[in-house]
């Protein structure tokens, strides 16, 4: 968990959930480690901080990914599930075969299927938009203020300050002195936007 203006402090109501909020399932990410051979299986664990969030088994037989979980249902209680997933592969430009999968719900080709109900299905079929589709002015400042941070190995709470963190060992000086000034700018217009919320909250008290 975060610490105060870790989160998206600028929201008071909830929204529509994005393609960043489910668990997903990358076939590119499944061969890069070797899971798309008959006979390999193994657990894969998705993480929030440092905290499991769920976990599925992944295993191929016959040529087709077997996935097995547990589900939590409208009544509280978990059951397992087994889904059978189909690949396709397609020839690359110079060799070898790209794999895909077939979405269970509308056979489209797709590299990722989401876990946005009981079953995997593409974003499609769960009609989950992209975070950046959903992203407000204040989103993408925060998003760029965070990203600034990660390249100088700052902290994302944005109520600290960036002193008196040092420069990240390998870095050079012209490129800290670059990014922490960019990193001021971006941060000065998160506090102009934390400024109008509150103006605005005020105002509807």
């Amino acid at each position: 968990m975060g610490g105060p203006g870790s989160g998206r402090w600028y929201r008071w109501q909830g929204t529509r959930t994005t393609l960043d909020e489910v668990h997903r399932l990358d076939v590119r990410w499944l061969r890069r480690h070797g899971y798309l051979q008959d006979g390999v299986w193994g657990v894969l664990t998705w993480h929030r901080g440092e905290h499991d969030a769920g976990a599925v088994g992944v295993a191929l037989k016959d040529g087709r990914l077997v996935v097995a979980y547990r589900f939590k249902a409208s009544g509280g209680n978990w059951e397992p599930v087994r889904q059978v997933l189909d690949l396709d592969w397609t020839p690359c430009r110079y060799g070898g075969q790209r794999p895909w999968f077939r979405c269970p719900g509308c056979q489209r080709r797709v590299a990722v299927l989401c876990l946005g109900g009981k079953w995997f299905l593409c974003r499609h079929c769960y009609a989950l938009p992209y975070t950046s589709h959903l992203e407000t002015a204040q989103d993408r400042h925060c998003r760029k203020v965070r990203k600034i941070r990660d390249r100088l190995g700052a902290s994302h709470n944005l109520l600290e300050s960036l002193w008196p963190w040092n420069k990240p060992k390998g870095m050079h000086w012209n490129t800290w002195e670059r990014r922490r000034t960019q990193e001021e700018q971006a941060h000065r217009l998160v506090l102009t936007d934390l400024e109008g919320a509150i103006a605005r909250l005020r105002r509807g008290l």
